[in-house]
């Protein structure tokens, strides 16, 4: 296997950690209600104009934001919405075509069916699909992203010509803290080894590096009242469990196709750095790079490490050489 890591430095706009991972390792990304203007638009009948196009992918739509030209089209999955990506999508599209997605019920994308893994799986190719956005497509894949974009290369290995992982998701429990300022929200239970504790995206000092527009999107997005989502957790679950299925723990199972690791180094406990090695060992064309002083939000926190990462990735697709 080629595994190479290399850390990435800590930039100018990245210095300041906004919590301290009290577990192993980072997992999911949560979405809290806070308040804001923005909730006064509580549902789609009175959204923004979407950022992209809503595309019918069985009865619902969800929202498909494509920039940028070129092949192969890199698919954002992760995070909790489109918008989010604002940091990264931008400079991806200046060499290559970018789509990110809400999942249904999130953002610009309606309620769809009763939630699941399977579901959040299935969403991506058929958006794709009847968008008419063709393969080859390199999938960028954010903490529960990560299962989700693993899990579509396995159903579709000839549509998929790398990965880039972004803090991959693990299978551990996860406490939400209360939103910032509510001091009659009940505080969360002591952290152990099975919990980690995660704010919302926007209460990370670099959300500020967001536009106003997208820090105002992003606000009205999560005001939303979402009718058929289950847990993080129990999706998490349901997609580590279908994952073990397909792949029965099959040594490179992606095989030489380009593979990056964007890790963060808030705490690198033995079972993180492990796991970290085992997302390696999926292709024998694989390296990690660590986005140094970064949470979990790596997308905000270190976003020019997720782009060099998928620049990486895609120059290697394009001239079918090693990492």
């Amino acid at each position: 296997m080629l595994a190479t890591c290399e850390k990435r430095p800590l930039s100018s706009t990245a210095k300041l950690l906004y919590f301290k991972r009290l577990t192993i390792v980072p997992t999911l990304l949560c979405v809290l209600p806070i308040a804001t203007l923005a909730q006064t638009v509580g549902s789609n009948q009175n959204a923004p104009p979407p950022l992209g196009k809503l595309v019918d992918v069985g009865g619902y739509r969800v929202h498909l934001y494509c920039t940028g030209n070129g092949s192969p089209t890199i698919v954002i999955v992760g995070a909790p919405y489109s918008v989010d990506w604002g940091l990264v999508q931008p400079e991806v599209a200046k060499i290559t075509q970018v789509c990110s997605y809400d999942h249904s019920g999130l953002g610009w994308s309606d309620d769809g069916p009763e939630d699941s893994c399977s579901l959040r799986v299935g969403e991506v190719p058929a958006a794709l699909k009847n968008a008419g956005i063709k393969a080859p497509f390199v999938l960028v894949g954010h903490s529960l992203g990560g299962l989700v974009a693993r899990l579509y290369e396995s159903q579709f290995p000839d549509e998929v010509a790398g990965l880039v992982l972004v803090d991959h998701a693990m299978p551990l429990s996860i406490v939400l803290a209360p939103p910032v300022g509510n001091t009659s929200a009940p505080s969360p239970p002591p952290a152990t080894t099975d919990t980690t504790v995660l704010r919302g995206l926007d209460s990370d000092p670099n959300f500020s590096h967001l536009t106003p527009r997208e820090r105002e999107l992003h606000s009205w997005a999560k005001s939303r009242k979402h009718t058929a989502r289950q847990s993080t957790v129990e999706t998490v679950q349901q997609c580590f469990s279908e994952l073990a299925s397909v792949t029965k723990e099959q040594l490179h199972s992606l095989r030489d196709k380009p593979l990056v690791d964007v890790s963060t180094d808030e705490e690198r406990s033995p079972d993180y750095v492990k796991f970290q090695a085992e997302l390696l060992s999926l292709s024998q064309n694989s390296k990690e790079i660590i986005a140094e002083g970064s949470s979990h939000y790596v997308i905000i926190d270190r976003p020019d490490a997720v782009t060099d990462a998928t620049i990486q990735v895609v120059r290697s697709v394009r001239t079918n050489s090693k990492l």
